[in-house]
């Protein structure tokens, strides 16, 4: 079987390499790109140093990732690597690197650089979401020659190409060594280099990003712009009004304001199938929080059943949304019954006031309960904060007494680290990528040495926390089809009964759009942000928009 996997993995690479978008010819490059966007995360250029929104923004413009992504139909695959190999005992994964990468320092990129790079991301030092689940799975990472590297594992890991890839995550992005081990962190972070289409050219902070376009064809593809800006436009009605007079060409929008985008002559691009709007709950678990409400399962489920989904969809989202399947799940999931959970979810998401009160009273709360949520949103869904103010009114219905505190992602994101002291009993928004692989995402949030353990911590593992681990360790080293989708079932129905974290609604990504300042460009399906296709973005009189 494990052969069998092998050979399947080569194969069906090396045709999405034939596929891959090819180098365009030699073009003029003129003009400035210009993308108005409502956060800019972190701002920071070093890769171990920013989550997933910002590295998906900005970050994508100027490194490229070990495994990328199938630009045609999304998903996995090739990047700086164009193939890969599972080892016939399953306990390695081959890289073979792309001939001719070179960073914007003129450097070669090797397979010492790849080497380099996912030893950094694994550091203590790294603040990536996989650096625990690194550490924990890959045993060691040898340079075969200067074009292959390889990665040996603990235990069969086939989901790591997955791991590696940005259609799933940041941690596969790659970084200089010879630059880095040169100039130092403290300087690489003042001026730091990548391989990507765009190289790095100001960052002002609070402000703008600015990059300018390499030269050379790149195989992910010539930029048709000299330069491209990304600016920080926390104001929606700003970013919207900015598109229309031309200082900007692209910004994220969310739905409320799509139609408006529309009336006022701007195009509106559509990502289907790019999120979850979620929340979640931070210490329930602990022992110290164990009298609190929200430590107890059912308390939760109630508040799930007291959000009008429907309603919320309709009238926060405009009708361009869908229920969701349970957490980190799409109809596209690799390995998962997404029919039989389609069906879960449309009985257990259902809205039932009535009965949400019911358990309340049944659990000790017949006049409700006190309730801290965070209301924050991830850059390009800034409709979150709506859907968490259409909560905290949902939620007063049933009596519980809601103490809303809105925060800026960027303030946030920090809350999250370390002991999480100032969300412990907490709820709050968050959001979940539309990625085929849902273990990636799922470790994350619910390993005991991830940064988010919403399930336990290392030195509080309980029943349920035990119950998943044994679950995602058997999975992730399942080579067998059949048996790895029933793990992955098997993994959601752990999560999905604890109700820890509760999907509201699947969303898409929006934006507006200049005609007279781009021309016509498609997203990457499933892929919100569009950090990893300013370089496909044409000029206007290159390909114009079709005529509506």
């Amino acid at each position: 079987m494990i052969r069998g996997v092998a050979r399947i993995a080569t194969l069906a690479l090396g045709l999405l390499v034939a596929a891959a978008v090819a180098p365009t010819t030699a073009q003029e490059q003129k003009g400035t790109l210009i993308f108005a966007v409502e956060s800019l995360g972190a701002q920071t250029l070093d890769p171990i140093l920013e989550g997933r929104p910002g590295n998906a923004v900005y970050q994508a413009v100027m490194y490229d990732s070990l495994v990328g992504f199938n630009f045609e139909k999304g998903g996995v695959g090739p990047g700086v690597a164009e193939r890969w190999e599972l080892s016939p005992d399953g306990l390695s994964w081959t890289f073979f690197i792309r001939p001719g990468q070179v960073f914007h320092n003129g450097d070669k990129l090797t397979a010492h650089d790849v080497k380099f790079s996912l030893e950094r991301q694994m550091s203590q030092g790294s603040l990536a979401a996989a650096a625990a689940t690194m550490r924990r799975t890959i045993k060691s990472i040898e340079v075969v020659n200067e074009l292959t590297v390889q990665v040996n594992t603990n235990s069969p890991q086939i989901g790591l190409p997955a791991g590696l890839s940005r259609a799933v995550a940041p941690e596969g992005a790659i970084m200089p060594k010879n630059y880095i081990e040169k100039v130092g962190d403290e300087e690489y972070r003042k001026n730091p280099i990548g391989s990507g289409p765009w190289k790095f050219k100001r960052n002002v902070k609070g402000d703008r990003i600015e990059f300018e376009a390499v030269t050379h064809n790149h195989w992910r593809g010539r930029p048709h712009f000299k330069e491209l800006h990304i600016l920080l436009v926390p104001e929606e009605s700003t970013r919207v009004a900015m598109v229309r007079t031309g200082e900007a060409a692209i910004a994220s929008i969310g739905p409320e304001t799509m139609l408006s985008a529309a009336r006022a002559g701007l195009e509106v691009l559509s990502v289907p199938g790019t999120m979850q709007a979620i929340f979640q709950f931070y210490g329930a678990y602990k022992p110290e929080n164990k009298d609190l409400p929200i430590a107890k399962p059912r308390v939760r489920q109630a508040l799930s059943l007291a959000i009008d989904r429907k309603q919320i969809i309709e009238h926060v989202m405009n009708g361009k949304a869908r229920m969701p399947h349970p957490f980190a799940t799409f109809a596209y999931t690799d390995f998962f019954s997404a029919a039989k959970w389609e069906k879960w979810a449309n009985e257990n998401y259902r809205y039932d006031p009535a009965l949400a009160k019911k358990i309340l009273a049944e659990e000790g709360y017949p006049n409700g309960f006190e309730l801290k949520f965070a209301n924050t949103a991830l850059p390009g869904t800034q409709f979150m904060v709506d859907i968490g103010t259409a909560l905290a009114d949902m939620w007063t219905k049933i009596g519980v007494k809601v103490t809303l505190k809105h925060y800026e992602w960027g303030s946030f994101a920090p809350l999250e680290r370390g002991d999480q002291a100032q969300l412990l009993g907490w709820a709050s928004m968050y959001r979940t990528a539309g990625r085929p692989d849902a273990p990636w995402r799922y470790d994350g949030a619910f390993s005991p040495e991830s940064t988010q353990r919403l399930l336990g911590h290392k030195e509080h593992c309980g029943d349920i926390c035990q119950e998943y681990v044994k679950t995602y360790r058997a999975l992730i080293a399942e080579l067998d089809r059949e048996k790895r989708t029933a793990l992955t079932d098997k993994m959601v129905e752990i999560v999905a009964n604890s109700w820890t974290v509760i999907p509201i609604i699947e969303g898409m990504g929006y934006y507006a759009i200049n005609t007279r300042k781009v021309g016509q460009f498609a997203p990457i399906a499933g892929r919100h942000e569009l950090g990893d296709v300013f370089e496909r973005v044409p000029r206007p009189e290159q390909k114009a928009w079709p005529k509506k």
